[in-house]
């Protein structure tokens, strides 16, 4: 406990050449591999990988909208879309509030189970017993 880390600066000469020797080390494994390091080669585990867009548009929409461009044909579905979004929300009003309140409930126990994943997620490493249960 008495001993205390301290941060090397330029005019630590040990600290200095270690990182010299680390930094040949890791050019003579960069000669060796090809050019390729570890670093580029092993993707990060905590990242999760982004999925390329892909075209979800049902086949019907594809066929009325095969003469236009694409900017408006994005256009088209993005409003016939945001119409049956409304109608489907004046459709909820609709049914009253007894299913409002269903809704309600079911998105705020949705989102607390989301949190509730996060938080385990992070903190798993720390091996909390009784984590999730007591989180409910």
């Amino acid at each position: 406990m008495t001993e205390l880390r301290h941060r090397g600066g330029p005019a630590d000469p040990d600290l200095q050449q270690q990182s010299e020797d680390k930094g040949s080390e890791a050019e003579d494994r960069m000669e060796k591999d090809g050019g390729v390091s570890d670093s580029d080669s092993k993707p990060d585990s905590g990242v999760p990988d982004v999925p390329a867009p892909s075209d979800d548009t049902p086949e019907v929409l594809n066929k009325a909208l095969s003469g236009l461009s694409s900017r408006w044909k994005n256009w088209w579905v993005r409003g016939i879309l945001t119409l049956a979004m409304i109608s489907f929300f004046f459709f909820i009003i609709y049914l009253g509030p007894m299913v409002l309140m269903m809704i309600v409930l079911c998105v705020q126990i949705k989102c607390f189970h989301e949190i509730i994943t996060i938080g385990y997620s992070v903190y798993h490493s720390y091996d909390l017993p009784w984590f999730r249960t007591l989180s409910w």
